[in-house]
């Protein structure tokens, strides 16, 4: 049998402490809790009911206006090319459409992008789509 040296203090014990665990514990069930998806509260609603269905005859069609922005910097408005930035902004100034479509190509330079963004933005024009190519459509 093995003798063990009398303790100095009688609340000494052989256990190991376990503060140490403890913490590590609640950390990673705050990590937990932060991190869980949690559902999206929905409040049910009583919508009012109607008789009549809404026309859509009464709204007629948004033509809508294209943009386009070329890898080296050129725009074009509506399928005439423009000369500069500032001659874009004449044009839409004169005729600011309802609806644009944004085409650009994937090298154009960002800045002229932003810029347009900026001067879409400041004349009021909120319909504002960026035109997309299908992955399966394009060319190597």
């Amino acid at each position: 049998m093995i003798r063990l040296p009398q303790a100095r203090v009688a609340t000494a014990s052989l256990l190991p402490d376990l503060t140490p665990l403890l913490d590590v514990i609640f950390i990673i069930l705050v990590f937990f809790l932060l991190t869980a998806q949690q559902p999206l509260l929905e409040l049910p609603l009583d919508l009012p009911k109607t008789d009549s269905t809404p026309s859509q005859a009464a709204s007629p069609p948004i033509e809508r206006m294209v943009i386009m922005l070329d890898e080296q910097g050129a725009w074009r408005f509506a399928g005439q090319p423009q000369a500069s930035f500032s001659s874009l902004r004449e044009s839409l100034q004169r005729n600011p459409p309802a609806a644009v479509d944004l085409a650009l190509h994937q090298q154009a330079p960002l800045e002229k992008f932003l810029q347009l963004l900026a001067l879409l933005e400041k004349l009021g024009i909120d319909d504002t789509q960026i035109l997309m190519e299908a992955q399966g459509d394009q060319a190597n």
